[in-house]
């Protein structure tokens, strides 16, 4: 690249310093001597000197203004960007000390899931939103004889309860929370007040006698003072099924009474 710029420089030297030294010596009235041109004297080289000097900056200049150009000819190259790292995240289950997942909490009917213990139920007569169960082998099927509710208050824990009593004894059952209440047999929804949905199936009951006449005293629905509600969904095949509707998801505990025989569901409020 220097010989290129510096042979460049030196044409263009010559060619000006001969025209400039012809015009200087026109101007002046002193014609140039015979067989010197314009660049004889001592005059004519000193212009030609200045001139080449001139063209050779021309053109460093030139060649400076090539190099940082942007659009004709070979502009600078873009500062390259690195892409900005991105975290992956992983999503784990929560889990217990053992390395088990952790049993989900129950969820409203319609609604996002409520706030409500997680973890194994110690007994059915401690708090939990974790379902309750007890089995019993009976010779005959216990009758149900009567439902009702109400509110309570224990130790400063307000709750309401769902009463189950029973003739012949206290019977099986599996007690918890479900995304709907189904009637046996038909398959259809029971309807339930509130928004969450709880259901009781008692075994080896009956809610009849054995001429197929009900046992109950009470109606086989209502509403308790703060909204529970309930109604017997099913009576069939020695199970009898009953629904229960709440505001919400929480805790129960499941309490056996004597004398007479009672079931009794506490929901907490």
């Amino acid at each position: 690249m220097p010989s290129v710029v510096e042979s460049g420089a030196l044409r263009m030297g010559s060619i000006v310093g001969a025209g400039a030294g012809s015009t200087g010596a026109r101007s002046a009235g002193v014609p140039p001597k015979q067989g010197g041109g314009g660049c004889a004297g001592p005059g004519g080289r000193r212009r030609s000197t200045r001139a080449g000097l001139l063209a050779t900056m021309l053109a460093v200049v030139l060649v400076a203004c090539s190099g940082s150009g942007g659009g004709g000819g070979g502009g600078t190259a873009s500062p390259s960007t690195s892409p900005v790292p991105t975290a992956s995240a992983s999503v784990t289950s929560p889990a217990t000390s053992g390395g088990t997942a952790a049993t989900p909490a129950p969820t409203s009917r319609g609604t996002a899931t409520a706030a409500a213990s997680l973890g194994p139920r110690a007994d059915a007569r401690s708090w939990s939103s974790q379902p309750a169960t007890a089995t019993r082998q009976a010779t005959r099927p216990v009758r149900l004889v009567s439902l009702r509710s109400g509110t309570n208050v224990e130790n400063g824990v307000h709750f309401q309860r769902l009463v189950l009593e029973f003739a012949g004894g206290v019977p099986g059952y599996r007690a918890g929370f479900v995304p709907q209440v189904i009637r046996p047999g038909s398959g259809a929804p029971l309807p339930l007040a509130g928004q969450a949905d709880f259901e009781l199936v008692l075994t080896s009951t009956a809610a009849h006698d054995d001429q197929g006449t009900s046992t109950l005293r009470t109606a086989p629905d209502g509403t308790g003072q703060s909204g529970l509600s309930y109604a017997l969904a099913g009576d069939f095949e020695g199970t009898v099924h009953i629904g229960v509707g709440l505001g919400h998801v929480g805790d129960f505990r499941v309490v056996e009474l004597t004398g007479p025989d009672r079931l009794a569901v506490d929901f907490r409020s």
